[in-house]
């Protein structure tokens, strides 16, 4: 009684073993009748936006004289941006920041205490616009503003590009037909002729400095601080055979 069991759990086993078995001989043959390719797009291209940031700040022991400065150099930096044909539309002035500063002291026995120094108040400037080549010009060369007494700070701007979507897909398309001619001549070359699309995988645009050593990333990389730019991206394809 105790073998009839045992036969009855024996073959159901040998069935499924024999079914994984089966399975995995099939995709082994489905990999063997299949050709894998990788093809590639690079593209340059210049950025057309350009986003420039910069601080300016102001000091004083009243909190009213301060707001008055911060408000006048507003208006100096509004009216040497418009007299250097800045559209206004493309500046926004952040919201006011104002920190209460102290300096450390000594009593004459010794003591360290903190005394009340000032407010300090600054205000952030950004700048994001197509006019390129004349906003690196006032990025660079803020001497003017300085000479007014405004004390401000510029930062390194940033590039972007406006048709960077239309960009994309013409590279995807490219990169698709590099792997399909590959595809094609590997067949060829095999005596073989090439089937139907198994499998289409897109890799990650990396965007780096044109002519620079920047590394690419699992994410995509996306270089912000140059003008003149490259752009790559992969298609893996697999077909039948």
């Amino acid at each position: 009684m105790k073998s009839h069991k045992t036969q009855l759990f024996f073959y159901p086993t040998l069935i499924i073993v024999a079914l994984i078995i089966g399975i995995s001989f099939k995709n082994t043959l489905g990999h063997l009748n299949r050709v894998d390719v990788t093809g590639s797009a690079k593209k340059d291209f210049i950025s057309d936006i350009i986003v420039w940031e910069s601080t300016f700040k102001t000091k004083n022991i009243e909190l009213k004289d301060a707001y008055q400065k911060l408000d006048d150099d507003r208006k100096l930096i509004s009216n040497y941006l418009d007299n250097n044909k800045i559209s206004l539309d493309d500046v926004v002035f952040s919201s006011i920041n104002i920190r209460k500063q102290y300096e450390y002291k000594w009593d004459d026995d010794g003591t360290k205490y903190e005394e009340f120094s000032g407010y300090l108040l600054n205000q952030e400037i950004k700048i994001e616009s197509n006019e390129v080549l004349k906003i690196e010009d006032l990025s660079r060369d803020i001497t003017t503003l300085i000479d007014q007494g405004i004390e401000i700070q510029s930062k390194e701007p940033y590039y972007f590009y406006s048709k960077l979507a239309d960009l994309k897909i013409d590279m995807i398309a490219e990169a698709t037909k590099d792997a399909s001619e590959r595809a094609m001549q590997i067949a060829n070359n095999a005596n073989s002729s090439l089937g139907g699309l198994i499998q289409a995988k897109m890799g990650v645009f990396q965007i780096t400095a044109k002519n620079s050593t920047e590394g690419y990333s699992w994410g995509g990389t996306h270089n912000k601080t140059s003008k003149h730019k490259t752009a790559t991206v992969t298609m893996r394809l697999s077909y039948g055979l």
